[in-house]
């Protein structure tokens, strides 16, 4: 299995119960093709730097999923086909690990300290 990110730009007449339908159709399809979606972030309503198809405003969703290696391309596929996907992009990369913080025994009252980055020399 192999970590990866898709951000979709959705059509802005898309209203929010349409972009809930988008992303759960597209969770649907990883899981369905034995990945598990890891992170779903909706970034929101965003003003894009330059027009894509006329079009100046686009909804965002950054999906974060492990899949096998035949998934992008079906997936790619799916997302073509959509008049409502403006825009995407499918990276491989790693997913952010999520740190879980051990429980503080009731002895120790002192909070964990963290190293402060050192300052670069200029």
């Amino acid at each position: 299995m192999n970590a990866y990110e898709t951000v979709l730009i959705i059509d802005p007449a898309v209203d929010e119960a349409g972009v809930d339908k988008q992303v759960e159709k597209y969770s649907a399809l990883i899981k369905s093709h034995q990945g598990e979606v890891a992170l779903v972030e909706k970034w929101g309503r965003r003003k894009m730097t330059y027009p894509i198809n006329s079009r100046r405003e686009g909804f965002y969703v950054c999906l974060q999923f492990n899949s096998p290696a035949s998934l992008p391309a079906e997936l790619n596929r799916n997302i073509r086909l959509d008049e409502s996907i403006i825009r995407h992009m499918t990276i491989k990369g790693h997913l952010p690990s999520v740190v879980v913080a051990a429980p503080l025994s009731a002895a120790s009252d002192a909070a964990p300290v963290v190293a402060a980055p050192e300052a670069a020399a200029v």
